[in-house]
């Protein structure tokens, strides 16, 4: 009789979160930060999927033919200050979680400047533009002890009260 496989059971990668922007205004065509993670010495984390959205505020305006480049990247220049967003843990029992994040209102902004690219999107700069990336288990991008991670829009031409908004899916 042939040997039967032992039973195979699912182990957790870590502990789930989900961290969003929230809905961030951008009327420029500068390269600008929607949010920045960063890790202790002893924390690392494994960015598992990325969101992006494009909303309209009021009195919206989008160019014509525009364009949106994200960018997921390790910063050239870490942003300091800015205002913490909680992750939501997807198992409501789980602890906080131990990276932290960041958004608008940094006392220095972080730039992407030469910081590595990890993923980027190009998206059509228009109402309802969205875009979705999930990580095949095992290819996950990796936030490094004492690491920065960041994503940056860079739109072809400023619009008027378009709004952006990002988020992470990670485990720690």
């Amino acid at each position: 009789m042939p040997e039967q496989c032992p039973r195979r059971h699912k182990v957790a990668t870590g502990r789930l979160y989900t961290v969003s922007s929230g809905l961030v205004t951008i009327a420029s065509s500068s390269e600008t930060p929607l949010m920045q993670g960063a890790t202790g010495s002893t924390v690392t984390a494994d960015l598992q999927a990325i969101r992006i959205g494009i909303y309209s505020g009021a009195s919206v305006s989008y160019p014509s033919n525009g364009t949106v480049e994200v960018y997921l990247a390790r910063p050239g220049t870490n942003g300091t200050g800015g205002t913490s967003v909680t992750p939501s843990p997807h198992n409501a029992s789980d602890i906080a979680a131990n990276s932290t994040w960041t958004i608008g209102s940094w006392t220095i902004s972080p730039a992407r400047g030469s910081g590595a690219v990890l993923w980027q999107q190009s998206l059509p700069f228009t109402a309802g533009a969205n875009w979705a990336e999930y990580v095949t288990p095992g290819d996950e991008w990796r936030l490094s002890a004492s690491g920065y991670i960041g994503i940056f829009v860079l739109c072809s031409s400023a619009g008027t009260a378009t709004q952006f908004e990002a988020q992470l899916v990670f485990a720690e």
